[in-house]
């Protein structure tokens, strides 16, 4: 069966999906990327706010819990035209999904009818569980140990997520799944300060969802990359004129195996497309 180019970002709260669809219209208007916007898009109040504010040199705010805002932007990509859907909503509405464990009619519209997926992870705020075999139990912590007990990893709320939207959209796992192609993106990737590659701090981050992925998708079916979209914080003075004074479409880059900083942003859905 023929996969379509629909994509649909997925991440929880604080995850930079907001920060990063402001940043790539940015790319896609100023026509420098792998992808051009072909024309005006009728419509942007989905990324609006967030690319005034960039442009203002303040941090994006996070979407309401209750939005469901969609962007259509016609875009050139080699040539060919196509319509990239930004489809923009509360993280909040992530968060549930895994929380209750039940989802709308919305999100299986969403899961059924995109067939390119990303994931938004942001890495340095994933909680280390405590490793027995690591420290042994006589020096561990009775606070760690009583959060331990009453709730769930942060890895495996990432795993339950996939779950429960592949089940939306009918897709089993009784075999290697091809469809949807899945790209993972470790956002603000400039909080990690490291060399590491992106499979690799995946790795060390989250060794169960790492697991999960490869054990469940074909291997030319999912990708992994960084992607630090804003650069750095905008909370002193100097780095808001810095934002003023060059601009934000210079700045944000992506960590991808041929380039380790790549500026292009509109390569994250040239790679998503490429799966």
């Amino acid at each position: 069966m023929a996969t379509n180019n629909e994509i649909l970002i997925i991440g929880p709260p604080g995850s930079g999906k907001t920060t990063f669809a402001a940043q790539l219209y940015g790319r896609l208007i100023g026509k420098k990327g792998k992808l051009q916007q072909d024309f005006s898009p009728e419509n942007i109040d989905g990324i609006k706010s967030a690319f005034y504010r960039l442009a203002d040199g303040l941090e994006t705010e996070p979407t309401s819990s209750t939005d469901n805002l969609e962007v259509k932007i016609p875009v050139i990509y080699e040539g060919q035209k196509f319509v990239l859907h930004c489809k923009d909503y509360g993280g909040e509405q992530v968060r549930d999904l895994v929380a209750l464990m039940e989802y709308d009619e919305t999100w299986i519209d969403r899961a059924k009818t995109n067939d390119r997926w990303i994931l938004f992870i942001r890495p340095s705020e994933i909680e280390h569980r405590f490793d027995l075999s690591k420290k042994g139990y006589a020096i561990k912590d009775q606070k760690e140990t009583k959060a331990l007990s009453s709730s769930t990893s942060d890895q495996s709320r990432f795993i339950e997520l996939l779950q429960v939207l592949l089940h939306a959209r009918g897709t089993g796992m009784k075999s290697p799944i091809d469809t949807p192609r899945l790209l993972i993106a470790l956002t603000c990737w400039d909080e990690l300060s490291t060399n590491l590659k992106p499979e690799e701090i995946l790795q060390q981050k989250m060794p169960l969802f790492a697991h999960f992925i490869a054990a469940n998708w074909l291997s030319g079916a999912f990708m992994v990359v960084g992607v630090s979209a804003q650069e750095f914080p905008l909370q002193t003075d100097e780095a808001r004129d810095k934002y003023l004074d060059e601009m934000p479409q210079n700045f944000g880059y992506l960590v991808l195996d041929d380039n380790p900083r790549e500026k292009d942003l509109t390569r994250l859905i040239e790679k998503v497309l490429s799966l």
